[in-house]
């Protein structure tokens, strides 16, 4: 079922440039002010012109109404998001399951490295989790357009549903002794499941995961940043199944 709609406003060039290309895109506000415009811009322009878009150029800075960080903004058909009893209507590939990420910048940076490494569907609780913002689509770089993003309210039953459709459900976590580099699922589908900044994955979801691993560092610094995790064990597995 879908369930919300996200990303009616889109911020930066990547993001604005993969709206487009998604066809969400359907009006392009960009800041010329006293500022020359890049190619790249100018690309974005000749693109958005090809596909019948409007483009409004605001040349005051005091009538720019979004982040300043940025010069070029999408107004969008807002992107269907669903809920966990939806995903075997998906294109089903590899997931990311996500247990209360609270840091936007990491959920950004998730969502990027997710869509690059075919990590299409990111899960995450309805409750106590980030909020999709016009920032995460700005970090996410354009990533977060090419990927679905599944709400579930329990994280158990989530699991349940992921090893009904046969996915190898593997979970990160230092203080374990399976080593990322030695896991070989022989393609079979992966649910990476990534826990809290603070407090990573509980016990109790733990004892309901098929595998769980660690990336082996030389013990200078006591974690990696959840990002950076996920971000290795996803390249991890795209190359094991390419």
């Amino acid at each position: 079922m879908i369930i919300a709609g996200i990303g009616k406003i889109v911020e930066g060039i990547n993001s604005v440039n993969s709206a487009i290309d998604s066809d969400r895109a359907e009006k392009i506000l960009i800041l010329i002010s006293d500022k020359t415009i890049s190619n790249r811009l100018e690309l974005l322009i000749e693109k958005a012109n090809s596909k019948g878009l409007i483009v409004e150029k605001i040349s005051k800075k005091e009538e720019w109404r979004y982040n300043e960080r940025h010069s070029v903004v999408a107004i969008c058909i807002p992107k269907n998001t669903y809920d966990e009893k939806s995903l075997d209507q998906l294109e089903l590939s590899n997931i990311v399951v996500l247990d209360h990420i609270q840091d936007t910048n990491n959920f950004g940076a998730i969502t990027r490295t997710a869509s690059a490494f075919n990590f299409n569907i990111v899960c995450l609780p309805k409750k106590r989790s980030v909020n999709i913002t016009e920032r995460t689509f700005g970090i996410s770089s354009g990533g977060l357009e090419y990927i679905n993003i599944v709400f579930y309210n329990s994280i158990f039953s989530l699991i349940k549903k992921l090893k009904s459709l046969e996915y190898w459900t593997v979970g990160m976590e230092m203080n374990t002794k399976e080593d990322l580099l030695n896991v070989d699922l022989n393609k079979q589908k992966v649910a990476l499941f990534i826990g809290s900044e603070e407090n990573g994955i509980s016990k109790e979801i733990q004892n309901k995961l098929d595998l769980i691993v660690k990336i082996n560092t030389n013990n200078t610094v006591e974690s990696l940043n959840a990002s950076v995790a996920a971000a290795i064990a996803m390249n991890h597995f795209f190359k094991k199944s390419s």
